[in-house]
């Protein structure tokens, strides 16, 4: 079983709007694909934690970020291309200043949302739990 950690980014406007991306059917490890979550990713074994953080976002999102405290941490086991995987997710509050979005090829759509509004979309549970942590 292999062993992967993320870093993601609970991205928050200055109007209080966070950022969700939807995970399309192009990424071809996609296990989630039509549900939306926060930009982020695998960090690298030999990359830095935060340093992997702004390079997922920046891949993702096009953004560059500021990070601030820890919100939630969350683990599982899903199959990536036919094997059992662990996966344990760090998430970050940020903020940006950025308002253009550029998605990768493995999301299909963004949305800049209300705290309040997460239950209108499809948001990863983890990730809905890390924006309601924001404070």
């Amino acid at each position: 079983m292999k062993l992967f950690v993320g870093a993601k980014a609970v991205i928050q406007r200055s109007d209080g709007k966070v950022l969700i991306v939807r995970e399309g059917s192009a990424y071809e490890e996609g296990t989630n694909i039509g549900k939306w979550d926060v930009p982020g990713g695998r960090i690298e074994a030999d990359e830095a934690l935060l340093a992997g953080l702004a390079r997922e976002v920046k891949e993702e999102a096009g953004l560059e970020v500021e990070v601030g405290e820890v919100l939630y941490a969350a683990d599982n086991f899903p199959e990536i291309k036919g094997e059992k995987a662990h996966v344990v997710r760090i998430y970050f509050a940020c903020t940006t200043t950025k308002q253009e979005i550029v998605l990768s090829k493995d999301h299909d759509e963004h949305a800049w949302v209300d705290q309040t509004d997460i239950e209108k979309y499809a948001v990863m549970e983890d990730a809905a739990i890390a924006i309601r942590n924001l404070q």
